[in-house]
């Protein structure tokens, strides 16, 4: 045939197609086909997700002249909410005058489900067919259909029906650009759990729900089925925990909705108590034609075998997040080839990237599914874990040598850390797996390998002062070397957990930690290590104010390392000594230990140790009346390089030199001194030496006169003190404290601390400054007059 074929419809939109070289001019409806363009129905339910929300809608709103309106890619891990976000946009848009006249058109691909999945060519079909497209002219190629499509949207938009097109469940396939529309009027919404960071589109990641927002979830849920329903509301700690073991997952938590809807009179706890074990969790969270397991594993079955062995692997990270060196080691392969695969996993969102870059996580029930597939698969990764605490020591070793020992000599050719920046901020990172790979190992009876990490990671834990931590690793250490029968390591452990316990104000069982250690070091004739035990049980005497004792502790302490031949154990021990001198008043025989401890730090090539016995040296110049020369000392071990003095340390050096510009009458110097050594101490939680903060800043209030100011920070000395267990430091403030009521004319609180102080002075075993405090109270009540209650005396 050589004519042509045209066909002419009247009313309606027309646009002009080519279709297997015909033209013809079909006439769209004003609106899509309801049967085939419907949106699903949005939940009554939804909860939170409002920023989310307010940015789909603002995308969605029509263009001012001359923009563009943006697709929006909503991507996410399975069950995260993307779909219900989405519907929920949809339908507050189509209700606003003007946006989507022409209507909405919905189409779910079912990406990840093999049985069920809507290619992009087959949605144009169904797409075109609700554009009203007869079957018999909508092309067979998918250029052709996308070209129609395309078409049709831009005349709908033309002919004032803007339309809102919304792309469900879509997988991770170039292809998927045959779907979006080019007129620069017509918006679009595109959920997947694959990144579609190859779209030309505004991207939107919808992580977990946070815990405020989960409750709400599961409260609205259950109302919406039980209207007279106040479980949440009556169980509010509950519903929280429900929603933490869900990880703030909104279909696992619409799961447990159901199941509690199942049975109204089931309290939340119960339900809890089903959650909390961890082999069963995901079986729970099944119901029906909805589990979570089921949502994972259609993303599960779209990897790659190493992008899937590698998802295995990674449930066997002992932390919260895990880096790209420490999965390369676990998975046993280059960091570069690791670090591909992570990427791959993230684009899935089967894991999230953490800042700073090179750090991940894994939603927690996706951990657990991933450690489900690692059980029942055949995969060999026992020596796998073995390689990753093995890294852990490792590093964690190294870091701590290269943080707290800087002097220590280290081959030139041996891995590390070049800054000790670097260092802390490797050892800060993984501050949380490291604990958990401790802990973990004791439980799983490899008591070698805890052993072993027990001694890096609980210096590193100590120093930095997180405590609680340093305890939970030694307490675990110290049992696995009791199992192994490790006398050597449990008596090292042992004293390091007296220090913990000393830093912690638990100053008997501290005493008794080290007492351990030091009758096992006895038995083993361990020289060295029983000097070290007897060092730090000195320092647990100086805090019980035993302080003849912790001299005898210190000296023998020093014989022995002296014996040994380790100098710089000897000046250890030597400033310790010097530091409980000076508290005795022993200021010259403090001066010599010194003086002797900072020469010798100082040729060792220790600046750390040289910079505290500088400190100490300070404080026993300044209590023989050398201001000056104390405060020029407190100067030079301030100005250590590097950042030689770890935070806490140097706290305690500026409250020290604080105290030494207060002597030497420099108020406003001591004060910005104590401002800066009181942050670093709230900030390392730290009440004791807050508390010393604030009373030696009330001193400084004292010498000026200020007392309105005084009695404020003598105050808050006082609540910090009643965290920190420490009975003298409070009997202290009470005493500043009543020195400025007095100077307030506030004769009877005056004495009523007084009293207090007297007695905390008598319990702490100070009976000196007890009578001290006795004797300034009766010299109130004699020039004023002021009767209180008899005072049982304290001789």
């Amino acid at each position: 045939m050589t004519g042509s074929t045209e066909n002419h419809i009247s009313g309606g939109v027309f646009f002009g197609v080519v279709v297997q070289g015909r033209t013809v001019s079909l006439t769209l409806p004003d609106r899509p086909d309801p049967a085939l363009a419907g949106l699903p129905l949005r939940s009554a339910a939804f909860a939170g997700r409002r920023p989310q929300l307010e940015q789909l809608l603002a995308a969605l709103a029509p263009a001012a002249p001359g923009g563009t309106t943006s697709t929006v890619a909503v991507t996410g891990l399975a069950g995260v909410g993307k779909t219900e976000l989405m519907v929920q946009a949809a339908h507050r848009a189509l209700r606003e005058e003007g946006w989507f006249p022409g209507g909405v058109l919905f189409v779910d691909l079912h990406g990840y489900d093999a049985g069920r999945r809507v290619s992009p060519k087959r949605a144009l079909g169904t797409l075109l067919r609700a554009l009203g497209v007869p079957p018999e002219h909508i092309p067979p190629g998918i250029e052709e259909r996308a070209l129609v499509f395309r078409s049709a949207l831009g005349a709908l938009a033309a002919a004032g029906r803007r339309v809102l097109v919304v792309l469900d469940d879509v997988p991770a396939t170039g292809k998927i650009r045959h779907l979006l529309p080019s007129d620069g009027s017509t918006a679009t919404l595109v959920s997947s759990r694959h990144s579609l960071a190859n779209l030309d589109a505004l991207a939107l990641t919808l992580r977990a729900l946070p815990a405020d927002e989960g409750r709400e979830l599961l409260g609205n849920t259950l109302r919406t089925a039980l209207p007279e329903d106040s479980r949440v509301a009556a169980e509010a700690s509950e519903a929280d925990r429900l929603v933490a073991l869900c990880g703030g997952l909104p279909l696992a938590l619409r799961i447990l909705a159901s199941l509690l809807v199942d049975v109204p009179t089931r309290p939340l706890a119960h339900l809890r108590r089903d959650l909390e074990g961890t082999h069963s969790r995901l079986s729970v969270l099944s119901r029906e034609e909805r589990a979570v397991t089921a949502a994972f594993e259609l993303s599960y079955r779209r990897l790659t075998k190493d992008q899937a062995k590698l998802f295995r692997l990674l449930s066997l990270h002992p932390g919260p997040d895990f880096s790209t060196e420490a999965t390369a080691e676990l998975y046993g392969e280059s960091v570069k080839a690791s670090e591909r695969l992570l990427l791959e996993l993230a684009r899935r969102h089967l894991i999230e990237p953490r800042e700073p870059y090179g750090r991940w996580q894994q939603h927690d029930l996706v951990r657990l599914y991933s450690r489900e597939r690692l059980v029942s698969g055949n995969d060999s990764w026992g020596q796998s874990l073995m390689r990753l605490l093995a890294y852990f020591h490792k590093m964690a070793t190294l870091a701590c040598e290269r943080l707290f020992d800087p002097a220590e000599p280290r081959p030139a050719a041996e891995p590390g850390f070049t800054r000790r920046t670097e260092a802390l901020e490797w050892l800060e990172a993984e501050r949380h797996t490291l604990v958990a790979a401790a802990l973990w190992a004791h439980e799983a009876d490899d008591h070698l390998m805890c052993g072993a990490l027990a001694r890096p990671i609980s210096q590193f834990l100590m120093e930095m002062r997180y405590l609680e931590e340093a305890g939970w690793v030694l307490s675990a250490g110290i049992r696995s070397s009791q199992r192994c029968e490790d006398s050597f390591r449990e008596a090292s452990l042992l004293s390091s957990l007296g220090v913990v316990l000393r830093d912690m104000r638990k100053l008997r069982r501290s005493v008794r930690a080290h007492h351990k250690a030091i009758k096992i070091c006895r038995r083993l004739k361990k020289r060295r290590a029983l000097a070290s035990a007897l060092n730090n049980l000195g320092l647990s005497l100086h805090e019980q104010r035993e302080f003849e004792q912790a001299v005898a502790a210190h000296t023998e302490a020093a014989q022995l390392f002296k014996h040994a031949g380790d100098r710089v154990g000897v000046a250890r021990a030597l400033s310790n000594a010097g530091e409980t001198l000076t508290e005795l008043g022993r200021t010259g025989e403090a001066t010599r230990a010194l003086q002797k401890a900072a020469k010798t730090f100082r040729k060792q090539g220790d600046l750390r140790g040289y910079a505290q016995a500088l400190g100490s040296l300070a404080k026993a110049t300044r209590n023989d009346g050398k201001a000056e020369q104390a405060v020029e000392l407190h100067r030079r071990a301030l100005d250590m390089p590097d950042g030689l003095l770890l935070p806490h340390e140097r706290a305690v050096e500026l409250s020290n030199f604080a105290g030494t510009l207060t002597a030497a009458r420099e108020f406003e110097a001591a004060l910005t001194a104590q401002q800066e050594a009181l942050g670093t101490f709230r900030q390392l939680g730290d009440h004791r030496g807050e508390a010393m903060t604030l009373g030696n800043m009330a001193l400084v209030r004292h010498e000026q006169g200020k007392w309105n100011k005084a009695v404020r920070l003598h105050t808050l000395a006082l609540e910090a003190f009643l965290e920190s267990k420490d009975d003298h430091g409070m009997a202290t403030e009470f005493t500043g404290l009543a020195v400025a009521l007095l100077q307030q004319g506030c004769n009877t609180e005056a004495l009523e601390n007084l009293e207090l102080a007297a007695e905390l002075y008598h319990q702490a075993g100070d009976t000196e400054k007890a009578v001290d405090a006795l004797d300034l109270a009766d010299q109130v009540r004699r020039r004023t007059g002021v009767g209180l209650r008899p005072v049982e005396s304290l001789m």
